[in-house]
Parts: C-alpha cells; sequence; structure tokens
C-alpha cells in the first residue's frame, strides 16, 4: 500500500499546470451546474484544480490556509467561505501550510525543494528558504514562532531560525521518506514519522536521536502531540492511530476504525480529541479520554488529506483528494453552511 500511494503521489505531482488547470475549470462547471440544478447553499469551499493536501486556521479563527498540488496556497474567509487571495510561487505540488502567531504571514512547503514565507497582507513572497534536496512534506512551528521545523523526502528533517531564514540543524537517521514533524516537551524535542514504519524522537538542541519507536507495521504518514507536549498520536497506511508516551517513549494505545490509510492527525486545542483523515473518505472525531470514536464525517467523494481544529475547538476543516474544503460543526457532525 506503501508503493501504491506513492505513486499516486508521484503521478500527480508530475501533472503539471495544464492538468491542474483543466482540473479546475472541470470543478467550476460542475460547481456551476450544481448551482443552477438547486437552489441550496453548496456549504464546500471550492477553488483548487488539485488534491488539498494541507489546511491551517488562523490563530484568530477566522482565516483558513490550504496547500494544494495545484501549487497554490489559498487564503479563506471561513465564516463566509470565500477565497481572499491565491497565493502563487511554488513551481510543484504544495503540502504543508502554516500561520505565524501574528495572523499575518505564512509559510509553505513543496515538492520544488522549497519553503516560502508569505505577507498574507499582500499577498506576496517575502523569503525563500532552502536547504533540502527533496519534497518538503510537513512543517511545524514552535509556540513562540521563532523555531520552523521541516520534514523532507530526502530523508532528513531541518531547524530554521526564522529570523534569519537560515537551517541551524538537520537530523538525520530515517531510512526514508520523513513524512511529518512536531514539536514535543516544551520544544525541546522533536518528533518526526517516516515511511520507514518508525517514529524517531530528537534532541533539539544537539540534534541527537533520543530515541526510535516501532509498532507500526506500515509507513507513518501524520504525527501530531497534545498540548502538554508529552504525548504524540501517529497515523499509518496501516489503517491504526496509535498513542505514544514520549516521557517514557513507549507505545501507550491504539485506535482503529478507518480502515484505510491515514493521512492527517490534528489534536483539539484542549486535548480532549483528535481529528483523524484517511482513503476512506472519512474524517473522524476521537475522544481521547475514553479511547473511542465520537463521531465520523462523511461528505467527501476522495480520501480526505488534511485536518484541523479551530483555536475553540468547535469547528473541525477537512481537505480532500477531491479538491474539496469542508467546515464541519463538530457538536452536530453537519458541514456548516457559509454566512452570507
Amino acid at each position: 500500500m506503501r508503493h501504491e500511494i506513492e505513486a499516486c503521489l508521484m503521478e500527480d505531482a508530475m501533472g503539471g499546470r495544464l492538468a491542474a488547470s483543466v482540473l479546475k475549470l472541470g470543478m467550476l462547471i460542475l460547481g456551476l451546474s450544481a448551482a443552477a440544478a438547486s437552489p441550496q447553499v453548496q456549504a464546500d469551499m471550492l477553488g483548487h484544480g488539485a488534491m488539498v493536501n494541507g489546511v491551517a486556521v488562523s490563530p484568530d479563527g477566522r482565516q483558513l490556509l490550504s496547500a494544494s498540488w495545484d501549487y497554490t496556497v489559498r487564503l479563506w474567509d471561513i465564516a463566509r467561505q470565500t477565497e481572499l487571495k491565491v497565493l502563487d510561487g511554488h513551481t510543484a505540488s504544495v503540502n504543508a501550510v502554516l500561520f505565524l502567531p501574528d495572523g499575518k504571514t505564512a509559510l509553505s512547503g513543496s515538492w520544488d525543494h522549497t519553503i516560502i514565507r508569505w505577507d498574507l497582507v499582500t499577498g506576496k513572497e517575502t523569503a525563500r528558504l532552502t536547504g533540502h534536496v527533496n519534497n518538503i512534506a510537513g512543517l511545524a512551528l514552535s509556540r513562540d514562532g521563532r523555531w520552523l521545523a521541516s520534514a523532507s523526502w530526502d530523508r532528513t528533517a531541518k531547524l530554521w531560525d526564522l529570523s534569519t531564514g537560515k537551517p541551524v540543524r538537520s537530523f538525520e537517521g530515517h531510512e526514508a521518506n520523513v513524512m511529518q514533524i512536531a514539536f514535543a516537551m516544551a520544544d525541546k524535542q522533536l518528533v518526526t514519522v517516516g515511511y520507514d514504519q518508525t517514529v524517531r524522537l530528537w534532541d533539539v538542541a544537539s540534534g541527537k536521536e533520543l530515541a526510535v519507536l516501532t509498532g507500526h507495521e506500515a509507513s507513518v504518514n501524520a504525527v501530531a502531540v497534545m498540548p502538554d507536549g508529552k504525548t504524540a498520536l501517529t497515523g499509518s497506511t496501516d489503517g491504526a492511530i496509535k498513542r505514544w508516551d514520549l516521557v517514557e517513549r513507549r507505545e501507550i494505545g491504539s485506535l482503529t476504525g478507518h480502515g484505510a490509510f491515514i493521512t492527517a492527525i490534528a489534536v483539539s486545542p484542549d486535548g480532549r480529541y483528535a481529528l483523524s483523515g484517511g482513503g476512506d473518505k472519512m474524517m473522524r472525531l476521537w475522544d481521547l479520554r475514553e479511547g473511542r470514536q465520537a463521531r465520523q464525517f462523511a461528505g467527501h467523494e476522495k480520501p480526505v488529506w488534511a485536518v484541523a481544529f479551530s483555536p475553540d475547538g468547535k469547528r473541525a476543516i477537512s481537505g480532500g483528494y477531491d479538491m474539496v474544503i469542508k467546515v464541519w460543526s463538530l457538536e452536530t457532525g453537519e458541514p456548516v453552511p457559509p454566512k452570507p
């Protein structure tokens, strides 16, 4: 299954802007036809011309960033579910995106091996970070916004000083593509996951590998760390979500239900819940206190590739292979209609 997913990703990445433009035109035509046929308000955010591979919510909860394989990053008004800006500068698929704490600056990582810093007020690129030699698959930000961590298919992770835009440390040890990364233990450690089926723990200050955690039976594609920084959740192509005690460095539980590969995980601001997305076209909500599934969200027509919570923990965002972004109510499990 790992090789099937990777082949699919490579095929899409090589498709170029022409394929993305054709897909986008088809989506717009379908959207117009649906609107003409039905008076109902469509509670979807449409505009990308290829799969949505990453989403991030602004600190104030009002805006959304999305990353896509159509080479663009897009800024959205969440309440109105309307597109505000198209950030165009990458020369290949965009895989990861995040807001800086000021809410006015963003970072995106791409298959073109670069990380772009964006001014969201002007929509312009302000810096380009270089150092990786392959696809950048994941990004993470320290709580103070000073340090950026990146995960790459060049089998390394890197730490960047955002005040200079320079890499200051490289973390080497994975034997295959590094897929995602997260800060942990009060930003003193990093957690990485990869195609070598491992979860690895690193010391930020020295770059030393602290532990290699095993237990997944296939590629590990996603990681999220609890607000206390001491517990991590990982999702794998084996269909399982595992919980890890980062202090004792051992597995402490598992959540199952997707029945297909898992591509994305997010943890709620209060640490009570987790979201996951996967190949079964579902986004699922997990009650971490009770260790069970609390709700599932059905609506995407293809795998769910990106998930996020709103800062108040009342909304969920999903992005899919179907090029659609959805806003959901966690209380009802239904899509939230846009405000006029």
